[in-house]
């Protein structure tokens, strides 16, 4: 994907950043995920970071995020990231940004929602399979006794 970072400033990110946080914040399913925020200020700057990056801007923080292992902690599911990809995208229209900007912004946003439900869909499967296991163990040490 061509780097959009520089086009459209990191300035900018920051505050498509903080209104749509602001707007999750009171969302009616996007909120309540959202509880174990304690820094907004802080989360706010990882998230700047993170899209910058991802737009192709250089790293300019020091840090690592676990954007999977984060997203499947709160329990991530699929109307969640419908919903969070719906106000993504309404925040994001009212950005005046050229349309390559904006649609690039857009598929980078909707990439990674897909991955994170890959991610979820094989995290689901991972604790059947191993909730298959431990039932099939117990009822084998059940027929031992």
């Amino acid at each position: 994907m061509t780097p959009i970072a520089d086009e459209i400033g990191r300035e900018r990110v920051a505050a498509v950043v903080a209104r749509f946080y602001r707007r999750v914040r009171v969302h009616p399913t996007l909120a309540e995920p959202f509880t174990r925020v304690t820094d907004w200020a802080e989360h706010e700057a990882k998230l700047t970071h993170f899209w910058w990056t991802t737009l192709g801007g250089a790293r300019y923080r020091d840090e690592e995020l676990a954007v999977g292992r984060t997203h499947m902690d709160v329990g991530v599911t699929p109307a969640l990231l419908a919903d969070w990809l719906g106000l993504f995208r309404a925040t994001l229209a009212e950005e005046p940004l050229a349309d390559e900007l904006l649609l690039g912004w857009l598929e980078r946003a909707e990439r990674i929602g897909q991955s994170l439900l890959y991610l979820a869909q094989f995290t689901a499967e991972q604790r059947a399979a191993r909730r298959a296991d431990a039932l099939a163990a117990h009822a084998a040490e059940s027929a031992d006794d």
